[in-house]
């Protein structure tokens, strides 16, 4: 069947031993097929990686090399690249090997030029995760003299989906090369949820998140990475890569893989990404010599605070958007105090919180959620007494952290229940004036 529209292998070789006898390589991309070397008298390399998506970033590397090699061994040697369909995997790796060779000085270039030698409609490389990794290899190339910096690690913290109508609630898989790192289909605190039950509406108009309360974020990240979003109306994914990006990003809808190809049409959507890079260790907004402090400032307010609880409640209602101590998607201390190590264009974001705010309309619904989430940062919880202070208290790495309470779904299904519950600590999430 494919050789109704793919060439015959032994018409492909026929060629090559007609015009190019013992000068040309082949290299194979595909992840599907591999084939006997000794069809091509052994000169045969594989680089393989999926259809429709990235390859690791070290693959690019190494194929260049590869093909520089082969090319430089004799003026008349070529080198013949393929995947499925000879387009954008094949497209990917040749423009990367335009600028490995100097061929142009910029990734646009490189892809302008590939694209109208390709394909009649100039439509060769047009997936945008395999064009941004072409021009991740123009960085590395520009910045790091073509050596592939050092994975940055970090922990991805959570979404934010600007001027996201109703009907687009996607569920998540992110994945890197090596398999699952985090499904909200398999998450226990996701996975008996629908999507527009963890989605959470900001109160700004047009704008939902999502993160998980009572975790330092969903899953470590470290070097190439892929976010999947599951959609009814349809999928849509991206490529990406620690190093090579800022730890809040915002994509839109042309930076997505797929996204052109929904059902629906969705204006000006955009998916902003939050991460903070990680050590290991669970973020924390306590300084170790302030604990002390806070937990006997507690301790003897414990006993009165049983007796204006009523009080408090009415005065939470007026001061819920300046009170920033109950995040469950704040990056700003971490942003602070572990600046992005990568070596591109980090640029420090401004401070964005999310908080929990007392809604004060429906205390019997929610007192579940505010036994547990009342002092509660994303990465850490502030004991509330001294007992509690011991209790929560656990060693990693040798040093001891605050442990994380573990929210389960009833709580997320709560807080996305009512909008005023859940909302950004920073401008964005509120209409403007």
């Amino acid at each position: 069947m494919q050789g109704f529209y793919r060439n015959h292998m032994e018409e492909v070789i026929k060629f090559f031993e007609t015009h190019h006898k013992g000068k040309y390589k082949v290299y194979n991309l595909c992840s599907e097929r591999l084939y006997d070397a000794s069809l091509f008298q052994g000169k045969v390399a594989s680089f393989p990686f999926d259809d429709h998506n990235c390859p690791p970033i070290q693959l690019i590397k190494l194929f260049c090399q590869s093909a520089y090699s082969w090319l430089k061994e004799d003026i008349v040697n070529v080198v013949v690249v393929h995947c499925k369909a000879g387009k954008a995997r094949t497209g990917l790796m040749i423009c990367s090997l335009l600028l490995f060779l100097k061929f142009f000085p910029t990734a646009e270039e490189c892809i302008d030029y590939y694209n109208q030698k390709r394909c009649v409609d100039g439509k060769g490389l047009i997936l945008p995760s395999q064009i941004r990794y072409v021009k991740y290899f123009e960085q590395i190339l520009t910045h790091f003299s073509g050596e592939i910096p050092p994975a940055r690690r970090c922990m991805l913290r959570g979404f934010r989906l600007h001027k996201c109508p109703y009907w687009v609630r996607p569920s998540l898989t992110i994945t890197n090369h090596n398999g699952v790192l985090f499904s909200t289909k398999k998450h226990p605190k996701t996975k008996d949820l629908m999507p527009e039950d963890f989605w959470i509406r900001a109160p700004k108009k047009g704008i939902v998140v999502f993160a998980l309360p009572g975790e330092p974020g969903l899953t470590e990240l470290m070097g190439d990475f892929k976010i999947h979003f599951h959609d009814g109306q349809g999928d849509f994914y991206c490529w990406l890569n620690t190093t090579m990006m800022e730890n809040r990003i915002i994509l839109e809808g042309t930076d997505l893989d797929g996204f052109d190809k929904r059902k629906l049409p969705s204006p000006g959507f955009q998916v902003e990404i939050v991460m903070i890079d990680y050590d290991g260790t669970i973020p924390s907004q306590v300084k170790p010599d302030q604990d002390s402090k806070i937990a006997d400032g507690r301790s003897r307010n414990a006993s009165s605070s049983s007796n204006e609880n009523n009080a408090n409640s009415e005065q939470s209602k007026a001061t819920g958007k300046q009170n920033n101590q109950d995040d469950v998607f704040s990056d700003s201390e971490g942003e602070e105090n572990s600046s992005s190590k990568g070596n591109i264009g980090h640029t420090s974001s401004a401070a964005k919180t999310v908080a929990y705010q007392d809604s004060g309309n429906s205390v019997e619904r929610m007192s579940t959620m505010t036994n547990q989430t009342e002092q509660l940062a994303l990465g850490n919880k502030e004991p509330t007494n001294s007992q509690s202070n011991a209790s929560n208290e656990v060693k990693i790495d040798g040093v001891e952290k605050t442990s994380i309470p573990n929210l389960d779904s009833n709580v997320i299904k709560a807080i996305a229940a009512d909008a005023s519950v859940f909302g950004f600590g920073d401008d964005e999430d509120y209409e403007s004036e």
